[in-house]
């Protein structure tokens, strides 16, 4: 395994914790747990802003490949 997929891993597992923990008791999550999130939340918004602009330009190339 290497650096960068053990990165992703902890990050996903990370915050499916922090979420988890969030959910069943909201008012014991510390602040930096609370930062976390929410940095991992824009992160998720930002990549799918890209994502959305990358398929708009590819649409107005005429370059979007369709899942057979």
């Amino acid at each position: 395994m290497t650096d960068e997929e053990r990165n992703i891993i902890t990050a996903v597992w990370n915050d499916m914790v922090l979420r988890k923990k969030l959910e069943d008791a909201p008012y014991g999550v510390p602040s930096s747990d609370l930062v976390a999130l929410k940095n991992h939340d824009r992160l998720n918004a930002k990549l799918a802003e890209l994502d959305a602009s990358i398929l708009l330009n590819e649409a107005a190339r005429g370059t979007v490949k369709v899942a057979p």
